[in-house]
């Protein structure tokens, strides 16, 4: 197991655990939840960036997985210096992606 399309997934409730703002992050993602067995989806969406020096709309690479495994992928990734992960109470669960 592990990345999935959105239809794949469909009818497992999706949270996301993790935004990619760049390509060598979210390749390293996805080997840590591959590596796992972690189904996981992709999306490519826009996001407001907080930074000083890149403030504005960027897109990322979000990555959600199914709500059940939010809190083991999350610590999955952070355990392996992927430090922009989404807290599950700041990830509103997806029904259908």
């Amino acid at each position: 197991m592990a990345r999935r399309t959105a239809g794949e997934l469909s009818g497992t409730p999706l949270s996301l655990v993790y935004i990619a703002d760049n390509v060598t992050d979210a390749r390293k993602a996805e080997r840590i939840l591959t590596g796992q067995g972690i189904d996981y989806t992709l999306s490519l969406e826009p996001f407001a960036s907080t930074s000083v020096l890149l403030v504005g709309e960027r897109t990322g690479l979000f990555v959600y997985v199914p709500a059940a495994r939010h809190p083991s992928a999350r610590e999955l990734l952070e355990g392996n210096g992927l430090t922009d992960t989404v807290a599950m109470d700041e990830s509103v669960a997806q029904g259908e992606r």
